[in-house]
């Protein structure tokens, strides 16, 4: 602890002090040194990439999980994708080529496509016609 400098009194007698209490000499109105403003930002700085910044992106994302629901399964994984695939190779391939059709066909642009082989695929049609391969026997 450091002792306070004596005080003159009126008097000129010299009356020495004792030290101010820690709650009395740390006080929050008294200004602090730029080195212990600089500390206090720098905590606030890592508070906030540690501890804020990360439940808001959390929050945000169980918020949209919430309201987007379970996730779709993946066009490739299911059974009807492949249901589609095979008819839409029916539909449009020969014997010579109907393997390399079921292989390369993506069953997301049968989703897109609007030509006959894939409304026959996705099941909005129900007889081939004109335009359809060899393969396809339902007429």
């Amino acid at each position: 602890m450091t002792a306070v400098p004596p005080e003159d009194d009126h008097d000129g007698v010299v009356e020495e002090q004792p030290p101010l209490a820690p709650h009395l000499r740390d006080r929050p109105d008294r200004p602090r040194p730029a080195r212990a403003h600089a500390r206090s930002q720098s905590r606030l700085l890592l508070l906030l990439m540690f501890g804020a910044i990360p439940m808001v992106v959390v929050f945000v994302v169980v918020l949209n999980s919430l309201s987007s629901g379970p996730p779709k399964l993946d066009a490739r994984g299911s059974g009807e994708s492949l249901e589609r695939v095979t008819r839409y190779c029916n539909y449009t391939a020969s014997d010579e080529v109907y393997e390399a059709c079921l292989t390369r066909t993506d069953p997301r642009v049968l989703a897109r496509e609007r030509t006959n082989a894939a409304r026959y695929a996705r099941g909005e049609l129900t007889r081939c016609l004109a335009d359809a391969g060899p393969r396809c026997t339902i007429r």
